[in-house]
């Protein structure tokens, strides 16, 4: 066998156990979106100290004490485009999908010291190469998804005025469809592997904050996130997924945030948010996407205009949770910029009903493929668009 022959032979055997590199999300923070709802999109994400929408729950839970009774509707749609060669620098592979993610939120002021919300948040990423990675017979076109929705109901309590701490359960689905994956069969020749269809799995975690206000300009926050632990997917776990048997969890995570208000109406929101992907099934291990931790720093501003406009704007930047070993892992979901740009508006019709929209621009991003991924060179650019609406009651 030619040393071309074998490279691609090698390279559609860890695809077989790879090809479940749709990350549930395309943003600066691997699988997770640069923002958690309409309002945080538009300000880099930066949320832990500045609670604006219940959405916030997923960033720091104690931020709904702030908010009082309202719900909170909104939606993200991120148009990905992604190029990668597989192989050879003449197998060129090219997809564009839109993926749209709806969310929802509910917060009920229970008594002046307590809130009880619930924020459902969701994330999804879809490939589609339009073709087979490589000219086998019998394969279908290399395409993939992979959906996850996180419920977090949500407890709150103000121990002090300026002191608030909160307690999340988070309940997760997800549902993962590959398509297009080979492996070398018993005679060593390339065969494609069957699709299981739709595949669906739950998870459980729980996460935790702190919101303290020493002096009306500046609000200080910190939270943490266990893993979400998610059972495991069927049919999958014998082939793709068999190095973590089957599991793709979302990883722990913890950060702290300022905001100062150094001005009427003006609010700067700073965060740092650690990921702990190293320590996450599906993620962690060097036969499969191999993601690295993250360290994310989010910088965000908010301006009220007057008293029916604010303005914002931000930008996220983290070090790259893929290296170029691991490029065939994540061509089907190329989650790999590291920096964003966002801005954002809101409207307030009335005193009680707000409109909400955001713009986010990602750094297009290129990793040539290195050792067992020599070959497999990614390219991914996308941004994301948000719009949501707010009733308080």
């Amino acid at each position: 066998m030619s040393s071309r022959a074998q490279r691609k032979m090698r390279l559609a055997l860890s695809a077989a156990a790879l090809a479940a590199g749709a990350s549930n999300a395309f943003a600066t923070d691997g699988a997770y979106f640069t923002g958690n709802g309409a309002y945080s999109s538009g300000m880099g994400g930066a949320a832990i100290a500045f609670p604006q929408d219940v959405a916030s729950a997923v960033d720091n839970p104690a931020g709904l004490a702030e908010l009082g009774s309202r719900v909170d509707l909104y939606g993200i749609a991120l148009p990905v485009s992604s190029n990668a060669t597989f192989g050879s620098p003449d197998n060129h592979l090219f997809s564009r999908k839109i993926v749209v993610s709806p969310g929802f939120g509910i917060n009920y002021q229970i008594a002046p010291q307590w809130t009880f919300g619930v924020a459902m948040t969701g994330a999804g990423a879809a490939s589609n190469y339009g073709r087979p990675v490589l000219p086998v017979p019998g394969a279908g076109d290399a395409k993939a998804s992979l959906i996850v929705v996180n419920t977090n109901p949500t407890v709150t309590y103000k121990p002090l005025p300026n002191l608030s701490i909160g307690a999340s359960l988070v309940i997760g689905v997800e549902q993962l469809r590959l398509n297009g994956v080979l492996a070398p069969g018993a005679d060593g020749a390339l065969e494609p592997v069957p699709s299981h269809g739709n595949s669906d799995a739950v998870g459980i975690g729980a996460g935790m904050g702190v919101l303290w206000t020493p002096i009306p300009m500046v609000s200080l926050g910190a939270s943490w996130f266990s893993k979400t632990w998610f059972s495991s997917l069927s049919g999958y776990k014998d082939d793709v997924l068999a190095p973590s048997d089957g599991h793709i969890d979302s990883p722990s995570r913890y950060g702290a945030g300022v905001a100062i208000r150094p001005l009427p109406g003006l609010t700067v929101a700073l965060d740092y948010l650690r990921i702990e992907w190293a320590s996450a099934a599906g993620y962690n291990t060097a036969s499969t996407w191999g993601y690295r931790n993250q360290n994310v720093g989010r910088v965000g501003v908010s301006y009220d205009i007057n008293p029916k406009w604010t303005v914002r704007a931000g930008y996220s930047f983290a070090n790259n949770n893929v290296d170029s070993n691991h490029t065939l892992a994540n061509m089907y979901g190329p989650g790999i910029s590291s920096r964003a740009i966002t801005v954002g508006a809101t409207y307030a019709i009335d005193k009680n009903n707000l409109v909400t929209a955001a713009f986010e621009y990602d750094i297009p991003t290129t990793i040539i493929g290195t050792g067992p991924s020599t070959g497999v060179n990614i390219h991914a650019s996308y941004q994301g668009y948000s719009i949501g609406y707010t009733h308080k009651f």
